[in-house]
């Protein structure tokens, strides 16, 4: 019996949580973020957008879909669109980094 085919982000995948890695250092401004990566040595700066993700995600987990809700209630994007798919892009510069990781 064949396992059922799912697309690289099925709504469980949406739904699992996001956490700020361990090994990050961070220091939040009202729309700028630098963060410290312990694990590679690297300092990164966020504006904006991806500023606002990170500092959501330090106050505890979140799934890219309650990041979407929130995102649609609290701030607007200056393309005018909505925040589902920069969320997403966010969420994967944001783990290329190794600056977040799936909670358990």
């Amino acid at each position: 019996m064949n396992a059922p085919e799912t697309s690289p982000q099925s709504p469980s995948e949406a739904d699992r949580a996001w956490r700020v890695s361990g090994q990050a250092r961070w220091r939040l401004w009202e729309d700028e973020a630098v963060i410290y990566n312990g694990r590679s040595g690297d300092t990164h700066h966020l504006a904006d957008f991806a500023a606002w993700v990170f500092g959501f995600l330090s106050r505890g987990p979140a799934s890219e879909a309650g990041l979407t809700r929130a995102a649609e209630t609290q701030i607007e994007l200056t393309s005018g669109k909505a925040p589902g798919d920069a969320i997403a892009r966010t969420l994967d510069l944001l783990r290329r980094l190794d600056l977040i990781e799936r909670a358990a």
